[in-house]
């Protein structure tokens, strides 16, 4: 009775393996594949007239608009401050104290926040 439960145990094992080997075998898409799928894509000119005006009136809208939001961001930079070292400060009397004349350094214009000129686009929608 062991020997037959270990023979049909056996050849089941033996058909599952079998039947996985057999199975067909279906490789992915190859990057040859793909490269011949990309070059099927293919941008065409306009035809006509009207087609190119339209293709250009998307193109002018793109731009207004994009035009429009780097307008709309603030865009700041830090100047810093304007010092002058080297600048002879003269002789006084300070809470009772002489300070002599000595070298030091002077701020002329202080740091700043500037906004920096938008991205320059040329002119577009000037007609409108």
């Amino acid at each position: 009775m062991y020997k037959k439960l270990r023979n049909t145990a056996l050849t089941t094992a033996i058909t599952i393996l079998l039947a996985g080997c057999a199975s067909k075998y279906e490789p992915r898409e190859s990057i040859v594949d793909e490269a011949k799928a990309a070059e099927k894509e293919k941008i065409v000119a306009p035809q006509t007239v009207l087609e190119r005006q339209a293709y250009e009136k998307g193109v002018q809208d793109v731009l207004i608009d994009m035009k429009g939001k780097m307008r709309a961001r603030d865009r700041f930079t830090w100047e810093a401050p304007i010092i002058q070292c080297g600048v002879e400060i003269p002789g006084r009397v300070i809470n009772g104290m002489m300070v002599p004349t000595h070298e030091e350094c002077v701020q002329i214009a202080p740091g700043r926040w500037i906004e920096e000129a938008p991205t320059f686009l040329p002119a577009l929608g000037a007609n409108e």
